[in-house]
């Protein structure tokens, strides 16, 4: 609006004039005054279109805070999230249940209105704790992820100065705060406690995944009395990964202060955290890990320092709920963050000690689950289970995942005589997988142990005997490392990833399919693309799909026309990148399940590519075409590549539309081994418009692969500098085609040239006469081909065929000992031999005869 309320003064400053009265009135002007006005205007007006489109597509919004961080069951609350490019946003997409948006405005000063937006949110009495995921989407883009953290308590802001030991903040019991560490920073945080109380602390900072980089923030903690003395310390623990928890029973009454800061005293100033201090509960394992969806049954929490606490809980009934986990609570509160559990339709079974013998298994269900805790060094616990010769079995060790401290080795021997079938460590990174195939009828026991066989009281386990199914699952490429691929589509385009298959104990052709798209959005994935293990897929909008966004659950499935009755299934998940650490370590990822999908303002320009009328060649290549339209007031350059290119097939991805120019060539190359197939492509075209850049795919068109139509037979050939040589090639046809090809040889040394050839369907052998001068370099030219360039349906197939040799030899000098050759003489013709008598007696009777036989014919 700033932008059209500037044009429209500038009109009016050049139609119009202000009186005497400070009224406007008309311009008077003769008709080429007039008529420069209007070329004026029309400069004008050209200008303020490319500056209020560009002002209006503020692509590429940034979101980097939130501010508070935390916010506390049942409230209401107003959050300010920070970045850039934020003045057209519309709405906060929400991935979790459990927050709502009352509503959403810009400060009022316009300064602000790029910087910030203002969200009042309602917190449900049942919200989820823990992280809560969100992005901005604007008019225009989608911004990256942020977390904003669900606490059960008050959640208070950290006042500094609370650096100093001696000059900490007070807390009350049961609070969270919301604070902030800088380089070398430390907080410091003071309660009340009486002897035999616990206290319990948890900060939220890697899992907020705010800081990043090589100095990202890795909280530690500290509960500390007042003469200093450390009662309890934590730097990573595996119920919160690279964040801490610590929780200790008080010595005695008093002040306890606890402390965080980073564990190498680094600070990057977004090392946002949010520490929970109190007397609630903090386990670190559950047991059993895992149950039946729907099912009541009773667990135990272990590694609190008050001892285990039992429960009676109620499992949901929907098995894919995304990080589910157990609430922990006593009678003096509930436990800042989850305890993960594992919904599984398993029978569970849990360990009756002893079972440290596989004469002394625990018996268990195969399928079933097992459960269990190695709570001594060197303790391994054994669970039996019948099967039969051939049975096959998943079997699946959860520790780690449920973040238990375990780092399990699982192993499954013959029960009776001891004899291992298979075994593994770190098949699911530091978790244990083995597929079991028994190898006669018989008892079995599996067997799981720590890998340094350790022992501890929170040391549990699960283990999975699962029959052996079929499972497909897929993620997007990232395009650029470490960059996560985003499907923002511009109204009448199309947004593309690159899918990558994992299909377990399955084959076949696979789809995509969601009923949970914005309006006016549909899916691709060709089906030339379905057998493969990577594909392409394109979202589209229509053009006059509404601006919107959301996050959507797109299923992966089985679509083989040879299996048409087979039912199999799975998501097409994406794993966010929030932390990246020293050497390029992927600290910490949000597992997406659901992918968030908008519409954004249509862009100024369409791309299309003209569908190649001839195939491309094994060995050969193409230039593919590429036009497109600006919009009026608009002309950068647009850079074009493939979305993915076809198996063997190579192309260019630095091709750009140049400003002023509408059309470009990309140039493909097929491997001597490319597939021979048609595939639809489509086209990535990038454009810097406004104050960011804009991505958006085209249409898809068909590539066509096929085998060369000829093959070439060359032989060695040798040459003297400066001489001529026939250099032959036999022609092996494969296919017909019509007209006459034009047969080029190439990779010749400098100064050695061959005259093109011609040659139809029926030629059988090309003779190329190589003429070299003594210019020409000396040696081997071991790549010599032709280009051969067959006319079809008005364009040409271009191959590459053949791999010769040509040696270009030096003239032999002469030998140095060798005498000079005497100077050329005429020859005196030869003297006559003389006859002997007999000789002559013979000429003279021949010559008598000749004389009589002339007579008589006279």
């Amino acid at each position: 609006m700033r932008c059209l309320r500037a044009f429209f003064e500038m009109v009016f400053a050049i139609t119009h004039e202000y009186t005497g009265r400070n009224q406007l009135q008309t311009v008077s002007a003769t008709a080429p005054a007039r008529a420069t006005q209007f070329r004026i205007l029309g400069v004008l007006c050209s200008l303020a279109f490319l500056v209020c489109s560009q002002s209006l597509f503020a692509a590429a919004p940034r979101f980097t805070d939130v501010s508070p961080r935390a916010g506390t069951r049942g409230q209401e609350l107003t959050i300010t999230l920070s970045g850039s490019n934020l003045e057209d946003a519309e709405e906060l997409l929400l991935y979790d249940d459990g927050l709502e948006v009352l509503s959403i405005e810009h400060p009022e000063d316009d300064k602000e209105k790029n910087r910030k937006v203002l969200i009042r949110l309602k917190v449900a009495e049942d919200c989820r704790l823990g992280t809560q995921r969100m992005r901005i989407r604007t008019r225009t883009g989608l911004s990256d992820l942020q977390n904003f953290v669900i606490s059960p308590f008050e959640v208070l802001s950290e006042k500094e100065p609370n650096t100093d030991f001696a000059t900490p903040q007070e807390v009350t019991l049961n609070s969270s705060v919301v604070g902030r560490i800088d380089r070398e920073d430390v907080d410091y945080f003071v309660i009340n406690a009486k002897q035999g109380e616990r206290i319990s602390a948890e900060v939220f900072g890697t899992r907020i995944g705010a800081s990043t980089g090589i100095n990202y923030f890795d909280p530690y903690l500290a509960i500390i009395d007042e003469d200093r003395f450390e009662i309890a310390v934590n730097d990573d623990a595996p119920l919160v990964l690279n964040d801490a928890v610590v929780s200790a029973i008080a010595p005695r009454d008093g002040r306890y202060i606890i402390q965080v800061r980073d564990s190498s005293y680094n600070g990057d100033g977004r090392a946002d955290y949010v520490l929970s201090i109190g007397n609630f509960p903090r386990p670190t394992a559950v047991i059993p890990s895992g149950g039946k969806p729907g099912e009541t049954l009773t667990v135990t929490f272990l590694g609190d320092p008050l001892g285990p606490i039992t429960q009676d809980v109620t499992l949901p009934s929907d098995p894919k709920i995304e990080r589910f986990g157990l609430e922990v609570r006593d009678e003096f509160g509930l436990a800042p963050s989850l305890q993960p559990f594992q919904l599984s339709s398993l029978d569970n079974t849990t360990e009756a000690e002893p079972n440290n013998d596989r004469k002394a298994a625990t018996a268990c269900a195969a399928p079933g689950a097992a459960n269990g805790v190695i709570s001594e060094p060197g303790d391994i616990d054994y669970f039996k289970f019948t099967a039969k010769k051939d049975q096959q079995f998943d079997i699946e060790v959860y520790a780690r995942r449920l973040r238990s401290g375990l780092d399990p080795v699982v192993t499954v021997v013959n029960t009776e005589t001891g004899k291992g079938v298979v075994s593994n460590d770190d098949s699911r990174g530091p978790d244990s997988y083995v597929r079991f195939k028994a190898p006669e009828d018989g008892e079995y026991s599996v067997g799981v142990y720590d890998h340094l066989r350790r022992g501890q009281a929170d040391f549990t386990y699960r283990i999975e005997i699962s029959p052996i199914e079929p499972s497909l699952q897929a993620s997007p490429t990232e395009f650029a490392r470490y960059v996560q691929h985003q499907i923002i589509i511009p109204q009448g385009a199309g947004s593309g990833i690159v899918a990558n298959v994992q299909r377990k104990d399955i084959g076949g052709a696979v789809n995509f399919r969601s009923a949970d798209l914005p309006e006016g959005v549909r899916v691709e994935c060709p089906e030339g693309w379905r057998n493969d293990g990577s594909m392409s897929v394109v979202f589209f909008a229509d053009a006059n799909a509404p601006l919107s966004g959301k996050f959507s659950s797109i299923e992966t499935f089985l679509d083989d026309p040879k299996q048409p009755d087979r039912v199999v299934t799975g998501p097409l998940y994406q794993d966010v990148l929030m932390v990246r650490g020293r050497n390029n370590n992927r600290v910490w990822e949000e597992r997406m399940n659901r992918l968030p999908i908008v519409v954004t303002q249509k862009a100024p320009f369409r791309v299309w590519a003209e569908a190649p009328p001839v195939p491309i060649v094994r060995g050969g290549s193409l230039n593919l075409v590429v036009k497109c339209e600006k919009d009026e007031g608009w002309d950068e350059d647009i850079s074009v590549r493939l979305l993915q290119n076809p198996p063997g097939i190579n192309s260019s991805g630095s091709v750009k539309i140049a400003k002023g120019q509408t059309e470009a060539s990309i140039p493909i190359n097929a491997a001597g081994n490319a597939a021979l197939r048609e595939s639809m492509i489509s086209l990535r075209c990038t454009a810097n418009i406004g104050n960011g850049a804009i991505e958006l795919c085209t249409e898809f068109i068909p590539l066509r692969v096929e085998d060369q139509y000829a093959t070439f037979e060359f032989v060695q050939s040798a040459v003297e500098q400066g001489k001529e040589v026939t250099f032959p090639v036999k022609v092996n046809k494969q296919k017909d085609f019509a007209g006459s090809a034009t047969v080029e040889l190439l990779g010749l040394p400098a100064n050695a040239t061959a005259e093109k050839l011609e040659m139809t369907a029926e030629t059988t052998e090309l003779n190329f006469k190589i003429q070299t001068t003594e210019k020409t370099p000396p040696g081997m030219s071991k790549n010599v081909f032709c280009r051969v360039m067959v006319p079809e349906n008005g364009a040409t197939i271009l191959h590459n065929l053949g791999s010769g040799v040509l040696r270009v030899d030096k003239p032999l000098p002469p030998k140095p000992d060798a005498p000079k050759p005497a100077p050329e003489v005429a020859k005196a013709p030869p003297a006559e031999k003389p006859l002997s008598r007999l000789e002559q007696l013979r000429l003279q009777k021949r010559q008598q005869a000749e004389a009589a036989q002339a007579e008589s014919g006279d």
